[in-house]
């Protein structure tokens, strides 16, 4: 059974704000300014904002407690994941944990945080594994209601992995785990390069707007 990937030495992730710092001996605490979610949320439109925004109450609560289930089960922690597995969603849990997928693949990581400091970048992804046919797979996990729509993942997928390749950890390619209430589906396979080409799109598009910004803010000091 391959190994887990070991954590990255320094690196924090604080809660519930997502602020991602590094520890470094000798030299000042790092704080990362953006995630790759940060950067995903540029491209979207002022309605989807809007909506994401008046539905945060429903579906943030069933986000985090989904993805702590599946972290507590990747991580063999079975008693902690009992109370998770029988509560308020364990329509999306149940088939989550059951699904007969992760018998045919090692996990090889959990909730692993990583960053790059040249692009002073940070994220964490739901999941790594290497499947029957040897080819080591980034995956992230989405909830969603009954009636909810699928859709594109592979600029966060490439995000985590041009993260992760910083760290000399090369990923084959990427799926999306799609948990709904009574049924878990899994995406197609993103090629690495699809991810990562939809992510050099998002990353352009945000250092544009980042640059946008410092130009506007110069001009009002003038």
């Amino acid at each position: 059974m391959p190994a887990w990937l070991p954590p990255l030495p320094g690196l924090r992730r604080h809660d519930p704000e997502h602020r991602y710092v590094l520890h470094r001996p000798n030299q000042p605490l790092h704080q990362f300014p953006v995630s790759v979610t940060g950067v995903l949320a540029l491209g979207q439109s002022a309605t989807a904002s809007e909506r994401i925004e008046a539905t945060r109450s429903v579906w943030a609560p069933r986000g985090n407690t989904v993805h702590l289930a599946l972290e507590t089960f990747l991580q063999g922690r079975l008693d902690e994941l009992q109370p998770l597995a029988v509560g308020d969603y364990a329509d999306w849990i149940q088939p989550l944990i059951t699904h007969t997928r992760w018998a045919d693949v090692d996990v090889i990581a959990s909730e692993r945080p990583t960053y790059c400091l040249a692009r002073n970048l940070s994220g964490t992804y739901d999941a790594g594994f290497i499947d029957s046919k040897g080819r080591r797979i980034l995956a992230d996990l989405k909830t969603i209601g009954v009636n909810g729509r699928t859709y594109s993942t592979a600029a966060q997928l490439g995000g985590y992995m041009a993260l992760e390749a910083t760290h000399g950890i090369h990923y084959d390619a990427g799926q999306t785990i799609w948990s709904r209430p009574g049924n878990t589906t899994w995406s197609p396979l993103y090629s690495r390069q699809e991810c990562l080409t939809a992510w050099a799109l998002a990353w352009a598009r945000w250092l544009h707007h980042r640059d946008l910004l410092v130009a506007t803010a110069g001009r009002i000091e003038l």
